[in-house]
């Protein structure tokens, strides 16, 4: 019986350990196709949760970070937001408003 259990626990071993790494690899694709993905102005307006009137000043503001393609004056350009980039601005701005809370 005592060889009966052992064999039983090095199977589930077994499984919980091949189940761990299919879950480690399927977060690691997630997270770096998160962190390499670019958004247009819409889903950066959803992702952050305000308007997309709000994003277009605060780029021509020069207050969020973000990339334009297209002729220089142009009214057709396109702006377009690295979500890495977008991640590290929001945490600066918790920051920064944390501190003026203090």
């Amino acid at each position: 019986m005592n060889k009966a259990l052992i064999a039983f626990e090095d199977v589930i071993r077994a499984i919980v350990s091949e189940q761990v790494i299919d879950s480690e690899n399927r977060l690691r694709a997630e997270l770096n196709g998160l962190i390499d993905r670019t958004l247009d102005v819409a889903e950066t307006a959803a992702h952050i949760g305000v308007s997309e009137k709000l994003i277009y000043r605060m780029c021509q503001e020069g207050r969020i970070p973000h990339e334009r393609y297209g002729t220089s004056g142009s009214r057709r350009q396109v702006i377009k937001f690295r979500l890495s980039d977008l991640e590290a601005w929001r945490a600066e701005q918790r920051a920064a408003n944390y501190k003026k809370g203090s």
